[in-house]
């Protein structure tokens, strides 16, 4: 039987609660529970226990309906959540949900055609066979990553693991079955350190540091492959965000070397920039060497709405490292398709 401790305890209790259970009722009777509310509650049941209700807020809003009034300009003072803050915040609150994979580089299908020709001799070396490359293909991307371990050392810094696969499919050469020209596997390990300060009027709001492998699984003169060490360098300022990340190379022995020059034409870093307005944006990565003779890359992206969550996606590359086996060799290429998940 219980105490008189206990029962006047669980009275308190329900007195406490007796205005806010009376209050439910009144307030889906004025106004029923809309897919914000049900986003904030299925997060709040589900999140990590270091993720804050602001993170949860700003992560459902970033879904909210949006309505006839004009949108306030996103600001990075508390005045408005930025769409970094947003991508920030969703993945913080969702990415320890079961069965929910979180999107790590966008993900996308495109159709493309290179006006330049692909290099055809290393794979007419490789098969002992005329091979004709078609110069439209259809390219597609898939990449998403998990968190390891949440709150190292009990601060925001988190471990993640990552997966990028990018394919280039010959879908339009029926005559040699539509084969995969070529595939991109990107396996990679990161800290993620969130900070806040200024430069030069924008926030840094993101370090990474981390190790990326990056092959193409073949072997043969196809073979190629490469592991480096990196920062990234996250800024935002309103609704325009970039990335500075620097590497490093591993150096392997030289005779397991596929590519011993690839950095003298992908690099030692590259620069990503993304604006967001509304549903649309622009990005555009750019890749260097530094030197006289330009080599590196530029791609230009526009991402625009066509339903709720699909947007229609327009790609422009030029130059060396589109992907692995072409390296070495020029591209300059146009796509047009549909894109699932983008960086903003």
């Amino acid at each position: 039987m219980n105490s008189p401790a206990t029962i006047r305890k669980a009275e308190i209790r329900l007195t406490g609660l007796a205005p806010l259970i009376l209050a439910l009722p009144l307030q889906a009777a004025a106004q029923p529970a809309d897919e914000y509310t049900r986003c904030v509650m299925e997060l709040v049941g589900n999140a990590a226990d270091d993720v804050t209700v602001a993170a949860i807020r700003h992560a459902c809003e970033a879904d909210r309906p949006t309505t006839s009034q004009p949108e306030p300009a996103a600001r990075s003072d508390g005045g408005g959540a930025t769409p970094l803050e947003k991508r920030l915040a969703m993945e913080s609150a969702t990415d320890v949900i079961p069965f929910v994979i979180t999107p790590h580089k966008p993900n996308y299908l495109i159709a493309s055609y290179n006006t330049l020709d692909y290099k055809e001799s290393l794979f007419e070396q490789q098969f002992k066979e005329n091979v004709s490359l078609k110069n439209a293909e259809v390219d597609f991307q898939i990449s998403f990553k998990f968190p390891a371990i949440r709150g190292i050392f009990n601060t925001r810094t988190n471990l993640y693991f990552s997966y990028t696969n990018r394919s280039f499919w010959q879908v339009f050469d029926r005559a040699d079955s539509a084969p995969f020209r070529e595939t991109n596997h990107e396996p990679e390990v990161w800290l993620a350190i969130p900070t806040r300060f200024r430069v030069l009027g924008f926030d840094n709001r993101l370090l990474t540091l981390g190790i990326v492998h990056q092959s193409n699984g073949r072997g043969g003169v196809l073979s190629r492959s490469w592991n480096r060490v990196y920062a990234t360098f996250v800024f935002e300022r309103g609704n325009l965000a970039f990335a500075l990340k620097p590497w490093w190379r591993l150096q392997e022995s030289r005779n397991d070397d596929d590519n011993p020059d690839i950095e003298d034409y992908l690099g030692y870093f590259e620069f990503l920039t993304v604006y967001k307005h509304g549903r649309q944006s622009v990005d555009m990565l750019v890749r260097n060497t530094l030197r006289d003779d330009y080599r590196g890359a530029l791609q230009l992206g526009y991402t625009f709405p066509i339903k709720k969550h699909v947007h229609g996606y327009v790609q422009y590359f030029h130059g060396y490292g589109e992907s692995l086996i072409d390296y070495d060799h020029k591209v300059r290429k146009l796509g047009l398709g549909i894109k699932l998940t983008d960086w903003l």
